[in-house]
């Protein structure tokens, strides 16, 4: 607790916050959380019935939303690190890590129906709910860092680990923008594939609909029969 203690201690001290500059800075952080709050916020993204629906695949806003956004990310991205604006710091690559790290955050989407981001955009607008999810993200954030690091599960899980590299790399292409193209047409097919998919359901549910319609009304109109 002591070493818990401390480290929030460090983490507000005045000089440690000072020390953060440049594009990482406390003002950049700050305005960039502005713009991802208006993006989540107009999008209609903070609310838990829109993440839920992406799961039981009966509302894609959280798709319609999210794609576009990986496809021009990714393009202006790479586009300004060919042209020297940016520099890119790459985690490392452990994929067993991050399948499993990738399963447990998608299980605590499905059942809080918020990621971080999401959950502030929703206690912003006045969802009490996220305040739940907030505190699970807050506490499970703590556990992690005081007791996963070092474990035998830290050491399974980390046994496959690729070092520093992207998926060009990793597919051996040899022109990043070969690869970015064909992530940006996949997008694009899956958008297309979305609305399609989506105009069917509701092709489908105004047939069940107009079904449902007719056998009631049959089955009013058969007990005004006299027998």
């Amino acid at each position: 607790m002591d070493g818990i203690l401390m480290r929030l201690k460090d983490t507000f001290d005045p000089s440690t916050i000072e020390a953060v500059r440049g594009p990482a800075s406390l003002y950049g952080g700050l305005i960039v959380g502005f713009l991802l709050g208006i993006v989540l916020q107009k999008g209609r993204l903070g609310k838990f019935d829109i993440v839920s629906g992406m799961f039981r695949m009966q509302d894609f806003t959280f798709w319609r939303v999210g794609t576009p956004l990986l496809m021009f990310g990714m393009v202006l991205i790479y586009f300004f690190k060919d042209i020297g604006v940016v520099e890119l710091y790459l985690p490392r690559t452990v994929v067993l890590a991050q399948l499993f790290g990738g399963v447990l955050f998608g299980a605590g989407l499905a059942i809080a129906g918020y990621c971080p981001a999401i959950a502030a955009c929703a206690l912003g607008e006045g969802a009490l709910d996220a305040f739940v999810a907030m505190a699970g993200i807050v506490f499970g954030s703590i556990l992690y860092a005081e007791m996963y690091d070092g474990t035998q599960l830290d050491k399974i899980v980390s046994f496959i680990d690729l070092g520093r590299v992207t998926f060009p790399e990793i597919f051996l292409v040899f022109n990043h923008w070969f690869f970015i193209m064909g992530f940006v047409f996949m997008c694009a097919m899956f958008l297309l594939g979305i609305s399609m998919y989506d105009e069917f359901l509701k092709a489908s549910f105004s047939l069940i609909d107009k079904v449902g319609e007719k056998l009631s009304g049959s089955k009013v109109e058969r007990r005004k029969q006299p027998r």
